[in-house]
């Protein structure tokens, strides 16, 4: 069996850590090894990683100081990866439990494809009673397409072949441009059609900083197009 190295970034967790490795430690799949990178989580907070590591004993966690953003923790875990095969999940979300069962399977008889993902859905968290505005009504509840970090099973060889996450995306876009990256490189993929991710919404996600994220984000997409344009007219020289 191929080893996983699934990566958990984190920043100031509260208890949401608790489910989401609870998650982890569920799939069927065994051949797996966990990395937790807290990214310059506050004092308050060192008891719960206490709490983590006497939970779970095969856990690696490292360790940022001073918070340098999501991109940076997954490029630090992947860096530290003994996996040929890596995954992500933020440390808010869920899996399924047979999330890597499901996609090692897929890698494993499509060596032509560079990474796999799957659908999502979104689920309220405790003391949620309203959608919040970046988030539309008529995705509660449905499964959706997941090109996000969560449902992603990468080869680690496409994943440094891509150079990781940009660490100057701050704002919660640096997955964007990761995929916008792999589709420019031509890296086959394929999208399974179970809903493996479950992601939380409550009132500290990243993606609630709608302002900055979106304006992140055009400045991604706009930067992605200039490097497609530039790439077709050296082509063509």
């Amino acid at each position: 069996m191929r080893l996983v190295s699934v990566i958990v970034p984190t920043y100031n967790p509260q208890d949401h850590l608790l489910t989401c490795l609870a998650s982890v430690f569920s799939q069927t799949y065994s051949s797996y090894e966990v990395i937790v990178v807290d990214d310059g989580s506050e004092v308050q907070y060192a008891p719960l990683f206490a709490q983590l590591k006497d939970r779970y004993p095969s856990l690696r966690l490292l360790t940022v100081t001073p918070n340098r953003g999501v991109a940076h923790a997954r490029n630090l875990g992947a860096a530290a990866a003994h996996g040929d095969y890596i995954a992500f999940l933020d440390h808010d979300d869920l899996w399924d439990s047979r999330k890597l069962e499901l996609q090692v399977q897929f890698l494993d008889n499509a060596p032509e494809c560079g990474y796999v993902t799957a659908r999502q859905r979104y689920f309220f968290s405790s003391g949620i009673e309203s959608t919040p505005s970046w988030v539309r009504d008529c995705h509660i509840g449905v499964g959706l397409p997941g090109f996000l970090p969560g449902t992603l099973l990468v080869r680690k060889a496409v994943l440094f072949q891509l150079k990781g996450f940009d660490e100057s995306l701050r704002a919660g876009t640096d997955d964007v441009d990761w995929f916008f990256r792999a589709n420019a490189a031509g890296i086959k993929t394929h999208e399974l059609p179970e809903e493996l991710l479950l992601r939380r919404i409550h009132d500290k996600n990243l993606s609630a900083q709608a302002r900055a994220h979106n304006k992140e984000l055009l400045s991604v997409v706009r930067m992605n197009i200039a490097r497609r344009n530039a790439a077709k007219t050296t082509t063509t020289q």
